[in-house]
């Protein structure tokens, strides 16, 4: 396992967070799954979930049986974490802008397809290389101007390029369940019968580009400007 450590803009000067992220496996030799606990702060179920799985990820990678990387945020937002306003948590939403910590993730669609274009042909594998690359180029060239840009550039960087994205979160009271796409849906009923779902949750667009939705839905909408004839795969379930 490596852990990295990556340091966040600051709001505030003196003081600085830090984005610690796992890596389990190794890069390239398999499919790579990126797995975030808590973006939502104080839902913290996930960082829990988080922390058995650092365990079981260990004792895999030890013996063998990982195919591929896991990279694993075990707590995806430091700044969330230090919001206690009155002797209360306020970890949904970033105390300085107001704005939801789980959305405002750039739709890279445009940028990607300047990036590609001329560049796909009748390979699918090969065109998922060539768009994940032009992926990481396009959030890289994201502008950085505040804490919280830093947190969503951050996560975007180590996601972005996944094959299987999971973003934990959870509610005051519910049933096991599931949000993804509807495009995911066929990778992800497999995953919802394997956590017990009792709902599942399907939509395109739910509003505001939450961090999912970000990972998975460029490839669809690639796949409708470049039409049939350049094949183009849901490349990332994300749920």
């Amino acid at each position: 396992m490596i852990l990295i450590e990556h340091p966040l803009l600051s709001a505030t000067p003196g003081t600085h967070h830090t984005l610690v992220s796992l890596h389990y496996g190794t890069p390239g030799s398999g499919p790579k799954a990126v797995i975030q606990a808590s973006l939502h702060a104080d839902e913290v179920p996930g960082m829990l979930v988080a922390h058995h799985l650092r365990g079981l990820l260990a004792d895999a990678e030890a013996q063998g049986r990982l195919r591929g990387e896991v990279v694993l945020v075990p707590a995806a937002n430091p700044i969330g974490l230090g919001q206690w306003l009155l002797r209360g948590f306020q970890g949904r939403f970033e105390l300085t802008s107001g704005e939801n910590f789980n959305r405002h993730y750039a739709d890279l669609t445009e940028a990607v397809a300047q990036r590609v274009a001329g560049q796909l042909g009748p390979d699918a594998k090969a065109n998922v290389a060539i768009v994940r690359q032009a992926l990481r180029e396009a959030v890289a060239a994201l502008p950085v101007a505040s804490a919280l840009d830093s947190l969503r550039h951050t996560l975007y960087t180590l996601a972005v390029d996944a094959d299987i994205v999971l973003d934990l979160h959870c509610d005051g009271e519910a049933l096991m369940h599931l949000y993804t796409t509807p495009q995911c849906w066929p990778q992800a009923e497999l995953l919802a019968r394997c956590i017990g779902a009792g709902a599942a949750l399907l939509a395109e667009r739910s509003g505001g580009d939450p961090f999912d939705e970000a990972c998975s839905m460029l490839w669809p909408q690639l796949a409708a400007r470049l039409g049939p004839g350049v094949p183009l795969p849901q490349a990332c379930l994300a749920a």
